[in-house]
């Protein structure tokens, strides 16, 4: 899917992980570890084959690029990056 924003305005909205269940419907929930803010737990739930499928994993949030690259790596649970 494409949508005509400015880099800025994605940038910002796929930044802010915890909020990104609001716009991309498979993924239930994305919870920055309080005591360690660079670790998120994602969960994803879908339904496929009349079944519901369900992941979740430990991210490491890596270093930013603003406006250019967010990124994570999976530390266990489903392997992503």
């Amino acid at each position: 899917m494409e949508i005509d924003v400015p880099v800025s305005v994605a940038y910002k909205c796929y930044s802010d992980r915890e909020s990104i269940p609001r716009w991309m419907p498979f993924i239930s929930s994305v919870k920055i570890l309080e005591d360690k803010p660079d670790l998120s737990r994602w969960s994803l739930k879908y339904k496929a084959f009349g079944r519901d499928i369900e992941f979740s994993w430990l991210a490491r949030n890596m270093q930013p690029t603003p406006n250019q690259k967010i990124h994570w790596r999976s530390l266990e649970g489903l392997p992503n990056r």
